[in-house]
């Protein structure tokens, strides 16, 4: 039976070519806009690292000291944390994982100066490859030894390997970071979060995540001369610290990320940090009143504006636009199926139910919303396209996927049916004889 409805619904599509190209071609600008905007938001409202970061939380604090006094500048308890504050954290073990991290951005060479790579990474102090689920393809991460001995040992990403040794394993081998020869004990797979994530409050107006390329102790780094992307936030009397400067000893530079799976663990987390900075502010470290706290990821990016405003304005002005077409296409569609009463008529006349009716008419909008997701498809590339050549920083996120293209098909099926709905139910149901003394 379908395939008698699929094969009329041709067949009536075929009898009005300018309708039907009217009908289709305004659900597919109404599903293309909605899905540009729903792939771009997509990528950049979802978890930076999926099935981690849910569990993530950064410390929040307000750690200024005397030097900081009455800055203007700093407006509530943000991320940055001294050094020292930083490792304590990390050191008491109250989470069920914890790590430091910092962007951080230094160049790579050969101990023989024969290659040179620059690259993005991270300084940590703790476990950030297990933490931050980075993916290990060769050898291991740093021990707890190793870093209290600020040992001179590295992570680097095949990519970095690749270009400096020619080989994805170069476990064991010696690259120059600043000024010291580092071994690399670990290679891991290319990663970097969806969304940045990291210093969001040092680089207001970045969205996409930075592809990090190495991880390394952050004291050996430090020792290394190897420094911070941004010296953070430092005291009035500190030295001045020049951009990726490693005298960032007077500065607040570094963030404390833990992992906590359930609420219970959370909120014993958040008592633990609160003792901690009411202790530091009592003991006359903290001069303000740090009102501590622990931030989820999406919260901490939400807070942060990490996604444009613009994003979501988008998304609600694509889902408007797209209500609208469904409007114009349910009118064309009452228009078009009420010509139709007197064959309709007839057919009730002679033993159709409304049911049958009813699905023969909305298999018809189905197909006129499947061939109006055919021509979204390149719509849908051109509207991304576009994006990507707008001087936004969110204009790598418009890539269409696979995951995309069944999106947009179901959408358009949907929308079709959605529409076809009211028309078609309003067709059948008029009594036979109506329909044909009207007809």
């Amino acid at each position: 039976m379908f395939d008698y409805y699929l094969r009329l619904a041709l067949r009536r599509c075929r009898q009005n070519l300018p309708m039907v190209g009217l009908l289709v071609l305004t659900m597919a600008i109404g599903i293309a806009a909605t899905m540009t905007a729903m792939t771009i938001f997509g990528a950049l409202a979802g978890e930076p690292l999926p099935g981690i970061s849910s569990h993530l939380y950064v410390a929040t604090m307000d750690a200024r000291e005397a030097v900081d006094k009455d800055n203007p500048d700093y407006k509530q308890p943000d991320s940055l944390l001294k050094f020292s504050d930083a490792k304590a954290l990390v050191d008491a073990h109250h989470a069920m994982q914890q790590v430091a991290v910092a962007a951080s951005l230094t160049q790579f060479a050969r101990p023989d100066g024969k290659r040179s790579e620059k690259a993005y990474g991270l300084m940590a102090y703790g476990p950030v490859l297990q933490v931050l689920g980075v993916p290990l393809r060769h050898g291991r991460s740093w021990t707890e030894a190793e870093q209290a001995s600020a040992a001179p040992v590295v992570v680097i990403d095949t990519e970095v390997a690749q270009k400096l040794f020619g080989t994805e394993n170069a476990v064991g081998r010696s690259v120059t970071l600043g000024r010291r020869d580092f071994r690399v004990i670990g290679v891991s797979a290319p990663w970097n979060p969806r969304v940045r994530m990291f210093d969001v409050r040092q680089n207001q107006g970045t969205v996409m995540g930075q592809k990090e390329m190495f991880l390394v102790p952050a004291q050996a780094a430090l020792d290394a001369g190897v420094g911070p992307l941004l010296a953070g936030e430092c005291g009035k009397d500190a030295p001045v610290a020049s951009f990726q400067s490693a005298a960032v000893a007077q500065c607040r530079w570094i963030e404390t990320w833990v992992r906590l799976d359930t609420p219970a663990t959370v909120a014993t987390y958040d008592r633990f940090l609160a003792g901690y900075a009411n202790t530091q502010h009592d003991a006359g470290r903290f001069v303000y009143p740090p009102q501590a706290k622990l931030v989820g990821t999406q919260a901490w990016l939400a807070l942060n504006h990490v996604v444009p405003d613009d994003v979501h304005l988008n998304l609600l002005l694509a889902g408007g636009f797209l209500l609208l077409c469904l409007v114009n296409v349910a009118g064309l569609l009452a228009a078009r199926f009420l010509r139709r009463q007197g064959d309709v008529a007839i057919r009730r006349a002679l033993g159709a139910s409304r049911r049958t009716v009813f699905v023969q008419h909305l298999v018809e909008t189905g197909l006129l919303g499947l061939i109006g997701g055919v021509l979204a498809l390149p719509l849908t590339w051109l509207g991304l396209w576009i994006v990507r050549m707008q001087p936004v920083s969110y204009a790598d996120a418009a890539k269409f996927s696979p995951g995309v293209f069944g999106v947009l098909f179901a959408l358009s099926l949907i929308v079709g049916l959605l529409v076809g709905i009211l028309p078609a139910w309003r067709v059948c149901r008029l009594p036979p004889a109506l329909q044909i003394k009207l007809g």
